[in-house]
């Protein structure tokens, strides 16, 4: 901003001196000319500037962002378009700001794939770009969820059902799943995984919810093996992917239980669908044709669809629920391994002191000291609750009169040893 600033101050400076020479040029029609080219300088930097006040995304001109970097509709456009783009705007191709100096006088980063002098999303190495150049269709393959809330005036079942889930040990277990075909995969939270002791499968995958906004990282996937609690002869297997949390209470509310009166001769796959409850499993279209019939009920706006695990209940009823809720999840290998990435470069945590390293550290700080020399000096640690060393003077006896005995068979070893301890005590490394 300074920079613009700075050189609008300049052309105006020159388009006023034009003014005031004006009469003096022996080609008034040329001078014209170049005044009113500066004129227009001055206006073009006038707009460049209200854009930058202003927020103001400079290709698609949307205040929701600034920058072409966060610009979609920009990253989408092939790699030659993003050139001719930046060129029709008058950008430095390397910031990708207005331009107020030559290219080699930019200081921001060259691109970080060919290190030449133009922003990295300009690249023609970008696999990003060239994806977008050649039109191909080797996406890496993702899962969609998603998880909405908008204000609504109705609350509105969704089709859950109880059924039985073995862990570890093959013993069935109870849990509640929701039965949802916009979902693209299916998931499980990450509290029922270690309630069941699965064994996981690490996997490259991370989660999107609605505008793609990303929610949270896939901790694994698990292989379930999900059995009605009607028909031991009615279960499948699903591989799902592990939540942290897969959606809130469902219902949001408590919903009046006469509305399930109407369907009390069906055996429902959750009785208690109506009072809220946590989901531990989501099912979705990867096997929601394996897992619903042909049963079809309606009732005042109601729904009962027959499922392998009983007969499941949808639909709006009358209640005080304020917020509506739609799943559906989006999971991309490719935003994982760019997350790995920026995780490598992030600073760790610092994990706080035990108690035996604040102990050292504080003795540190209580006991150290330079001497002329400018060296550290701290005082030897002991344990407290160290045990005694117990007794060890008369070994320590033996072993003086052993090593006197040696001097006096051998003088020059006596003299070296003394030599040395001499030296030893000179540099100050005893006392």
């Amino acid at each position: 901003m300074e920079g613009l600033l700075k050189h609008k101050r300049i052309v105006k400076g020159k388009l006023t001196r034009l003014i005031t020479k004006v009469n003096n040029l022996q080609n008034q029609e040329n001078s014209i000319s170049v005044i009113e080219g500066h004129e227009n300088d001055v206006n073009a930097l006038d707009n460049e500037i209200a854009l930058q006040t202003a927020n103001v995304c400079t290709y698609c001109k949307s205040t929701s962002h600034y920058g072409l970097f966060k610009c979609d509709s920009f990253l989408e456009l092939p790699n030659k378009e993003k050139w001719d783009t930046v060129k029709k705007l008058k950008l430095c191709s390397n910031c990708l700001k207005f331009k107020t100096q030559t290219i080699d006088k930019c200081h921001a980063s060259m691109c970080k794939i060919c290190t030449k002098p133009h922003n990295t999303i300009l690249c023609s190495k970008d696999s990003n770009n060239s994806r977008s150049d050649t039109h191909t269709e080797n996406e890496l393959p993702s899962i969609s969820s998603i998880n909405a809330i908008v204000p609504i005036t109705q609350a509105v079942l969704l089709p859950t059902a109880i059924v039985y889930v073995k862990d570890i040990n093959g013993i069935s277990q109870k849990c509640r799943l929701l039965i949802d075909s916009a979902s693209q995969g299916s998931f499980i939270t990450e509290s029922c995984v270690n309630f069941l002791q699965l064994n996981r499968t690490k996997v490259n995958i991370s989660a999107d919810d609605l505008s793609s906004r990303k929610v949270g990282r896939v901790a694994g996937s698990v292989q379930l093996q999900i059995t009605s609690q009607f028909n031991k002869n009615a279960s499948i297997t699903v591989d799902a992917l592990i939540m942290p949390k897969i959606t809130c209470d469902l219902p949001q509310c408590p919903v009046d239980a006469s509305v399930l009166k109407t369907f009390k001769q069906l055996q429902l796959a959750d009785v208690n669908c109506h009072q809220p409850g946590p989901i531990d499993v989501l099912l979705g279209a990867d096997v929601f044709c394996e897992i619903m019939l042909s049963g079809h009920l309606n009732v005042s706006g109601i729904s009962a669809l027959e499922s392998i695990f009983g007969w499941v209940i949808l639909g709006k009823t009358k209640g005080i629920s304020q917020t509506i809720v739609s799943n559906h999840a989006s999971c991309n290998a490719g935003e994982f391994e760019l997350d790995k990435f920026w995780q490598l470069e992030e600073i760790s945590n610092i994990k706080p002191y035990t108690q035996e390293e604040t102990t050292c550290e504080n003795h540190f700080i209580q006991t150290f000291s330079r001497d002329s020399t400018d060296r550290f000096a701290v005082k030897f640690p002991f344990r407290e609750s160290s045990d005694e060393l117990g007794s060890s003077r008369d070994i320590a006896i033996h072993r003086l009169h052993q090593i006197e005995r040696r001097f006096v068979k051998n003088p020059s070893l006596f003299n070296e040893y003394y030599k040395f301890m001499d030296d030893y005590l000179k540099l100050g490394h005893m006392e």
